[in-house]
């Protein structure tokens, strides 16, 4: 053996050998920073380009020579092996400028795609390059077969392109709550190439085609902020008086304690027909969670207070509803939590004592400390407790409703 078969054989050696540790290496380290791997497959492709110069000329007009079989086929195989670190590096080098401008989750799809097609225009390359053949031929029935598969596969193709326009356009990412038209909301889990998941409120998993997320209206639960916004809607007897219409869903939004005070609830009269005044009470809350126990709370609390003040719901069709009695003292009593145990004489008795006393919006029923001189039921409206000990202005504790005492244990025990 001569030196330069000698000098060749080494080359080829080290060659193979940097090939095997650029693979093995970048497995075994898979926790590294994008930018360390593409640094090492940066350097393995110039050390690569540099050895195969010294054995097959340039990378792009390899020499192959004239020699066996088996030598004509390593140096395929080198060549063909450098087009491939060519095309990791490439793909490698795209990845990294996705991270760099902090948006890896809604460019992956296209990220991805970009890819694929690195490594087909690299498969390509080592055809034309390391084994010599025409690739012409193979690109136009690669077109003809491209065309088949579309037709085939339409509706794939679809869910995969309006994929790509969710993940460019952004207007929902994982973790975001979601409404879709034909009545799916949840929390979206995953978005692919074909489909999004969505864990509806009933710990099911939705999977929704991105063809038909494209096509559907969407509502973003979770931008811009995460409050929710929501609206109860009751209709009212006509008969009664158009500020009793208004006032007393007002009074129950006021009682609520589940809604935010800010934005404030509004009641308003949405409609007004012979079957019914319609009244929208519009209210907001932290999370969506929380959606489901203000509507309970506000529904609640509307009916009590329209059974206090003697108020009928519309029933559609009937003009005049069925008249609801305004309680009278004894049956507030009978229904107090407090004054419930007694017997009807006792409570009848104790009816006696009681006097009507009537107030306006904030004016002041008792105040904080002072010494009882007698015990509220309250007939009709809201009344706020609130606290002067946080220095930094008045707390509220609670709300009274209709039906609801104020002072009882005081007046028993004799304290403030």
């Amino acid at each position: 053996m001569n030196d330069g078969t000698l000098g060749s054989l080494v080359l080829l050696v080290t060659t193979v050998g940097l090939l095997c540790l650029s693979i093995v290496i970048p497995r075994s380290r898979s926790r590294w920073p994008l930018w360390v791997q593409v640094l090492s497959r940066v350097a393995t492709l110039v050390a690569l380009t540099f050895l195969v110069e010294q054995l097959l000329g340039s990378p792009l007009h390899p020499q192959f020579g004239t020699g066996s079989a088996e030598g004509l086929l390593w140096n395929q195989l080198l060549e063909a092996s450098w087009w491939a670190v060519v095309g990791r590096a490439c793909v490698g080098f795209t990845r990294m400028l996705v991270v760099l401008e902090h948006r890896p989750r809604e460019t992956r799809i296209v990220s991805d795609l970009v890819a694929g097609s690195i490594y087909v225009a690299t498969l390509l390359a080592i055809i034309n390059f390391a084994f010599d053949a025409p690739i012409r031929g193979l690109l136009a029935t690669s077109g003809v077969i491209a065309i088949v598969l579309g037709l085939a596969l339409q509706s794939t193709l679809s869910d995969v392109f309006c994929g790509i326009a969710v993940g460019l356009e952004r207007p929902y990412k994982p973790g975001d709550l979601l409404w879709v038209e034909g009545g799916i909301e949840g929390r979206v889990t995953q978005l692919n190439w074909r489909s999004t998941h969505i864990v509806t409120d009933f710990d099911d998993i939705a999977i929704i085609p991105n063809s038909i997320m494209a096509k559907s209206r969407l509502v973003n639960r979770s931008e811009p902020t995460s409050v929710r916004g929501d609206e109860v809607s009751v209709s009212l007897d006509p008969g009664a008086a158009a500020e009793t219409c208004l006032s007393v869903p007002t009074a129950a939004a006021l009682a609520c304690r589940i809604p935010r005070t800010e934005p404030a609830m509004t009641v308003t009269c949405t409609r007004l027909q012979g079957g019914g005044v319609d009244c929208a009470i519009r209210f907001f809350v932290d999370t969506s969670q929380q959606v489901a126990p203000a509507r309970a709370e506000v529904l609640m609390k509307v009916q009590r207070h329209l059974r206090h003040a003697g108020i009928a719901l519309a029933v559609p069709g009937l003009a005049a509803p069925l008249a609801v009695a305004v309680p009278t003292l004894e049956q507030l009593l009978a229904s107090s939590d407090v004054f419930g145990v007694p017997d009807l004489d006792d409570r009848q008795l104790l009816a006696k004592n009681f006097s009507v006393r009537s107030l306006n919006a904030g004016e002041v029923l008792v105040h904080e400390g002072e010494a009882p001189q007698a015990l509220f039921v309250l007939a009709s409206g809201t009344a706020e407790v609130v606290s002067k000990a946080r220095a930094a202005g008045l707390e509220t504790i609670y709300r009274l409703s209709s039906g609801e005492s104020l002072r009882t244990v005081g007046l028993i025990t004799g304290t403030p």
